[in-house]
């Protein structure tokens, strides 16, 4: 539910969230609550970067942390493993992302959630749910949150002896972030059905036979039917997923020229508002996991030099990559750009706000211990195939 501006009292507060914290809300689906007789209909995992990823009721998907604001305190709180280890949450999160294009199981799957939650009852259906979506991530890692990541509730998480709440997590609602605010519920409601991942999935499990909800499945398939593989790069080709310098056109049109680009937003404020909330996405999540990708295909594409879909896909996600880059370098010189064209708005914003550190892109290392862990699983699937 979209709330109007009048009813916002509380939203999430990404200053003292960390990657990995579990987000459960109550979002006005009254109709939803009374069934599940439930203080928390929704669930979500905290990726960092003010983002989150939820199983929408479509797919799983990733969404911006202020698309979601609360009437009342107590209707929204947030959850942290006690036994907290940077290394273990980002592989948290990572396998948060790895399922990202999943589709949302059939309703019917529901009538047995109770039933099978506190049982070693296993889903084969490769299909998510919102509290499913957090508990499989927490339990890829080794982390058994509830005791079934096949069967839960939101509510279950209040309960793990493993969590605990964070300390204000849920802060008051201030006008000053009505615009991000407003303009990210309505992008959640207009793109909530928008998935290029779980369009490509579907393609591509129709192509090879075989139910694809992940990436690394596509990969198992295309081992077991080579013959396929070549049709199956024209798929992914074709498709919108791994386009990024597309996407960037299409959403912002006006990004590559300054006078477009100030002719947009209404004052400098906006302007700095978007620059740095973009350049910190992109620093910290959008080139940082592109990066990571590239480096799996590069791996995979290493070890299996005669599959001819790890290697077109080892050189698909390095032009993401460097499209990524692109972008990200043209918001510096826009960050200058608005000096020169409002220098006392500019110097407003900064003495407000500060400098945003690292304006322009520097390339920095990725550890690749995660590579190590994923390899090892993927050549483990692959023997026992």
């Amino acid at each position: 539910m979209i709330l109007k501006e009048h009813e916002i009292k509380y939203i999430f507060n990404p200053s003292v969230l960390l990657p990995g914290d579990i987000l459960l809300m109550n979002t006005y689906e009254e109709r939803l609550r009374k069934m599940m007789k439930c203080k928390y209909e929704h669930a979500a995992i905290y990726l960092g970067d003010a983002y989150m990823m939820e199983a929408n009721g479509l797919y799983v998907k990733m969404t911006h942390l202020y698309s979601y604001a609360f009437k009342e305190l107590e209707h929204a709180i947030v959850l942290r493993l006690k036994d907290l280890s940077p290394i273990k949450m980002d592989r948290i999160t990572r396998a948060s992302h790895y399922q990202m294009g999943k589709q949302y199981v059939h309703t019917s799957m529901f009538r047995h959630v109770r039933e099978f939650k506190n049982t070693k009852e296993q889903d084969t259906s490769k299909r998510s749910f919102c509290s499913r979506l957090v508990a499989q991530s927490y339990a890829l890692e080794g982390v058994k949150i509830v005791p079934n990541a096949d069967y839960c509730e939101p509510d279950d998480f209040l309960e793990s002896s493993l969590l605990e709440c964070v300390k204000d997590a849920i802060i008051p609602f201030s006008s000053e972030m009505t615009k991000v605010v407003m303009c990210q519920q309505k992008a959640r409601e207009e793109y909530e059905a928008d998935s290029p991942n779980a369009e490509l999935f579907t393609e591509l499990s129709k192509l090879y036979g075989t139910d694809i909800q992940e990436l690394g499945q596509v990969f198992l398939a295309s081992f077991s039917q080579k013959e396929k593989n070549k049709h199956a790069i024209d798929i992914i080709r074709a498709s919108r997923m791994f386009k990024h310098l597309e996407d960037v056109n299409k959403s912002m049109p006006w990004f590559w020229k300054n006078e477009d680009f100030f002719a947009h937003y209404k004052n400098t404020e906006e302007e700095l508002h978007f620059l740095y909330s973009q350049m910190n996405h992109y620093d910290n999540t959008f080139i940082p996991r592109y990066k990571e990708l590239f480096l799996q295909m590069l791996v995979l594409a290493y070890y299996f030099p005669k599959n001819g879909l790890l290697n077109f896909m080892r050189e698909h996600i390095k032009k993401m990559v460097d499209d990524a880059i692109k972008c990200r370098k043209r918001m510096a010189e826009l960050f200058f750009a608005t000096f020169q064209h409002d220098k006392e708005g500019f110097c407003m914003f900064v003495d407000k706000y500060g400098f945003y550190i690292g304006v322009e892109y520097v390339e920095t290392p990725i550890d690749i211990g995660f590579l190590f862990d994923d390899v090892m699983k993927a050549l483990s699937e692959l023997e026992n195939k």
